[in-house]
């Protein structure tokens, strides 16, 4: 049997990485990125480089018959409020230019190609709203605040409405914020959850930059990782809405100190509240609907807030900072 040939873009991050792991010892992989990891598998193919760089676009498209492309290269949330215009540059062209990759390989070979793309929560705008409204994939996501969560609506609705009848089969996660305990937090808005769980493994205090009864959904990064690729892996026909909310748990802050100090007793959190961080997590949903994802492909996951830290955190931390 042929192998696929996959591109994955943004190929050093946690999902991509784990991605790879996960997709390379059955396909080929064309790994993307502005930084260079030590692969030795020969399934799979290094680029350094840019999205953004047509060059090496034009040399993937002349060398290798595509059949999925997941398109994780962005610049986080964070960041792209201090940078508007370079990360409308990345986030939103970037993106086009994936776009038409994808639609030059399918008129190329004649065939539909896979895209996944992650979306997220900041595509919402939930501010002066009820807070406990469980918000599905229609609702209120036409204003986003941040710069991030507009390049990813514009990016949704472009995939879907140009590149699809392109027989590019577009497919998009709209992510909660992600726990994981096998890299550091990046400093993304909604990282103040992961931030405060390393930081107490490490015995740290932590100041936190959001108030106390913030609420946002979460899910543990294994799930996200199973949650791509039960997608992609899904039939065409079951995928009719393209666009997928999913999440695994909703805690305050209170709940996460409170579960932390069952672990680590001595944890100590403070507050620094940074109010321009603050009213970005504010304009995000309290509560997401994810029973169009059960509903077209299954989605399911492991880890509850109940046993997220016993079962997935407390292990992986300890294999992460080397304390076996």
């Amino acid at each position: 049997m042929t192998k696929k040939i996959i591109l994955i873009t943004g190929s050093s991050g946690e999902i991509g990485k784990s991605l790879i792991q996960q997709l390379s010892n059955d396909n080929i992989i064309i790994a993307l990125d502005i930084t260079h990891d030590d692969y030795t598998s020969p399934n799979i193919k290094q680029i350094t480089g840019s999205i953004l760089d047509q060059n090496i676009l034009d040399k993937i498209n002349k060398k290798y018959n595509l059949s999925e492309i997941y398109h994780l290269a962005a610049v986080l949330s964070a960041k792209a409020q201090k940078n508007p215009d370079f990360s409308n540059e990345v986030n939103y062209n970037g993106t086009i230019n994936l776009l038409e990759l994808a639609k030059t390989q399918a008129l190329k070979y004649q065939n539909s190609i896979k895209f996944f793309f992650p979306s997220s929560i900041a595509v919402y705008n939930v501010l002066n709203q009820n807070l406990n409204d469980i918000i599905n994939e229609k609702d209120l996501s036409e204003n986003p605040i941040t710069e991030y969560g507009k390049a990813k609506l514009k990016c949704e609705k472009i995939g879907i409405k140009k590149y699809l009848k392109n027989n590019v089969d577009f497919r998009c996660i709209r992510f909660p914020g992600i726990i994981s305990a096998s890299s550091k937090p990046t400093g993304g808005t909604s990282d103040y959850a992961p931030e405060m769980i390393h930081s107490a493994f490490l015995n740290k205090n932590y100041n936190c930059f959001v108030h106390n009864q913030t609420i946002l959904p979460f899910m543990a990064m294994p799930d996200a990782i199973s949650a791509i690729i039960n997608l992609m892996n899904a039939e065409n026909n079951k995928i009719k809405s393209k666009v997928y909310n999913v999440t695994s748990f909703s805690p305050s802050v209170i709940n996460f100190e409170n579960k932390i100090k069952e672990f680590f007793p001595n944890f100590k959190l403070n507050y620094d509240i940074d109010l321009k961080r603050q009213k970005i997590v504010d304009s995000w949903p309290n509560f997401i609907d994810k029973s169009l994802a059960k509903k077209e492909w299954s989605f399911s996951y492991i880890y509850n807030f109940d046993n997220l830290f016993e079962d997935y955190i407390i292990p992986s931390l300890k294999k992460y900072y080397n304390h076996e």
